[in-house]
């Protein structure tokens, strides 16, 4: 009894063991089971909601078209050319860093920038279809056509891109799209858009992005857990962007920039009558074709890298001492503070003396007694010397503002608008914390010193005097119109300040000018035109200070340490219709070399018939050697 006692008690012994583990066994089942429905249901449960309603509800968007430039007579200026992107689910994507690598091979994108852009989508819109790659090729758009059962979480969508008509034409004033930035997307103007998506960088297409961007659509629709289209639901249809017309006359933009060719220089022509900007050219350019579709890191390197800086627009951010093309400003101030009259007689023996420094003029023998038309005609740098003496860089600083807006930008439609500087006693303490010295005023005097300003900032006294004491706000739009015709902003000229002065003190300038060109001895005669009487005025700057021009003359001067060449004029001289202002830089003389560019850029304005479509390149052969290709 006692051994079967023993057996049956270790049956059972093995009985209970067994059942432990059956019953452990149950329990850690249902505790896997417990945590994977925790897991799934609470940690995740947002996520496979949002899965679930994308199973249900599918929404893409529908591309627009941004708004077109024009020129000023409706001819375009830019197009939208229909173009394939790649788009990406991030969720939907099972290896990312595979998935990468498969469309670099594929498309030549790089791999790394391809995985940061997708960390981006994955951190902001995980469920979302966002643009992985933008104009997309129709050799890529094939070869990722023909793989994409390969590619999980990819689709391919239909898109427009910005193409201008020509790659050299006003790529400072056009401007290019690349995609927007982390620092754009935080910023409230940017608000709709998101990460990928091509906006304005520079020129008119950045500054004018709110109206050209249009608005675009959403189709809702039921679709399958794989994404199959069950049924359309609604449809928000896309808003095109709104139309631009330029002040821009293209004819004239071409010639202008065909007479720069390769010098570093700015040529601005505007109607003085309102002071809308007929062109706008700076050289050196760069090539807008370069930007469609983004531009190449190994592009954008060689273009910043570049010493004569291909993308600055010289018109109007580059800003330089404006030489004697600013006796024309300093002469209107003094006599409107009344420190001299039309009839003011300075000798001028060739220079002039204030305390330990001689203050030389141009003609170092002199040009005798002058009175204000020949101080013009001649350019005699003694006369505005004393001037200057007489009026004080406090007045003539208030004045040069007041007169000419001077100082500070205008509120051209360009974001990268240079407002020049006019210095007076209180800049200079604020800047070098030291007192503002007499000596000082003289260089200011003739245009140079600490004075700056732009060529477009040189066009605008230069069309103040034309017109007869009128400063409008300079301008480059003339319409902007939505896509049913309707007018959004008219560009109807501004007047920002009529000059309380006396009419005739204006003309005595004006005949001045009229004798810079027309008159024996005028420092502008290369500027004259046969059929037309031209008024202006010639401009030299210098760039360094005196001290460094010794031992090199005009022939061996280094590129830098040239004088840049300025000319500025307004035709006809009776009833003006057009300002041309030329900048040279680093060219020597105005009157030697800016003066017959202004000269051709006017002709041209004249002679409808010219068709410079059909027009070779005008070849500026300068007197003096310069140009942009020079040794630095």
């Amino acid at each position: 009894m006692s051994e079967a006692y023993e057996k049956n008690y270790a049956s059972g012994q093995e009985h209970s063991f067994w059942l432990v583990v059956v019953k452990l066994t149950v329990v850690a089942v249902f505790s896997v089971l417990t945590l994977r429905l925790w897991f799934l249901q609470i940690a995740q449960g947002d996520e496979h909601l949002a899965r679930a309603l994308s199973n249900q509800f599918g929404r893409t968007e529908i591309p627009t078209s941004r708004g077109l430039i024009m020129d000023r007579y409706g001819r375009p200026l830019v197009e939208n050319d229909v173009v394939f992107d790649i788009n990406v689910v991030p969720k939907n994507v099972r290896d990312p860093l595979a998935l990468s690598a498969e469309i670099s091979k594929l498309t030549g994108y790089s791999a790394e920038d391809l995985n940061k852009k997708f960390d981006g989508f994955l951190a902001s819109r995980p469920f979302s279809s966002n643009t992985w790659i933008s104009g997309l090729s129709r050799a890529d758009l094939a070869v990722i056509e023909s793989r994409r059962h390969m590619f999980d979480g990819l689709s391919v969508g239909v898109n427009t891109v910005r193409r201008p008509l020509r790659g050299d034409f006003a790529p400072h004033l056009l401007g290019y799209l690349g995609e927007i930035s982390a620092n754009q997307l935080e910023n409230p103007d940017f608000d709709g858009y998101r990460q990928g998506e091509l906006v304005g960088q520079s020129g008119l297409e950045q500054s004018l992005e709110e109206h050209l961007h249009g608005k675009k659509g959403q189709r809702t629709m039921t679709v399958d857990s794989k994404g199959r289209l069950l049924q359309e639901l609604s449809v928000d249809y896309p808003k095109p962007g709104h139309d631009v017309r330029l002040t821009i006359d293209s004819r004239m933009q071409r010639v202008a920039q065909a007479l720069l060719g390769e010098k570093a220089g700015a040529i601005v022509v505007m109607d003085p009558r309102n002071f809308e900007i007929l062109a706008l050219a700076s050289s050196p350019m760069y090539d807008l074709t370069d930007f469609v579709g983004g531009v190449s890191s190994e592009r954008w390197r060689s273009l910043m890298e570049d010493p004569f800086f291909p993308m600055q627009n010289r018109a109007v951010n580059g800003q330089y001492p404006p030489g004697s093309t600013f006796k024309m400003a300093i002469a209107l101030a003094a006599l409107a503070e009344g420190v001299i009259t039309p009839e003011t007689e300075v000798h001028c023996g060739g220079a002039i003396r204030l305390g330990n420094h001689t203050f030389r003029c141009w003609n170092r023998g002199g040009h005798g007694s002058v009175n204000l038309h020949n101080s013009l005609k001649l350019s005699c740098d003694v006369y505005y010397y004393e001037v200057g003496r007489r009026l004080g860089v406090d007045r003539l600083a208030v004045k040069l503002r007041e007169f000419f807006g001077l100082g500070r930008p205008l509120g051209l439609e360009l974001t990268t608008e240079k407002g020049g500087l006019v210095p007076d006693t209180s800049w200079k303490m604020r800047r070098f914390g030291r007192a503002w010295n007499q000596g000082e005023t003289l260089p200011v005097s003739i245009g140079q010193g600490y004075l700056l300003a732009t060529p477009l900032q040189v066009a605008q006294y230069t069309a103040v005097v034309a017109n007869g004491g009128t400063l409008y706000r300079p301008h480059l739009v003339k319409e902007i119109v939505d896509f049913e015709g309707r007018l959004i902003r008219d560009g109807s000229p501004e007047v920002i300040n009529k000059l309380d002065v006396s009419p005739e003190y204006l003309k005595v300038i004006q005949k001045g000018l009229e004798a810079v060109v027309n008159e024996p001895g005028g420092t502008g005669r290369r500027g004259h035109l046969p059929d037309v009487r031209v008024a202006g005025k010639t401009g030299t700057s210098q760039t360094v200070s005196l001290e460094r021009y010794q031992g090199f003359t005009a022939a061996n001067r280094p590129y830098k340490l040239r004088d840049h060449a300025w000319y500025t004029s307004y035709a006809p001289a009776e009833n003006p219709e057009v300002v041309v202002t030329v900048l040279l830089e680093h060219s020597g003389g105005g009157g030697a070399n800016a003066a017959p560019v202004a000269s051709k850029v006017l002709a041209a304005y004249f002679d409808k018939s010219i068709d410079t479509n059909l027009m070779p390149p005008y070849q500026v052969q300068p007197d003096s050697p310069g140009g942009w290709k020079g040794e630095l």
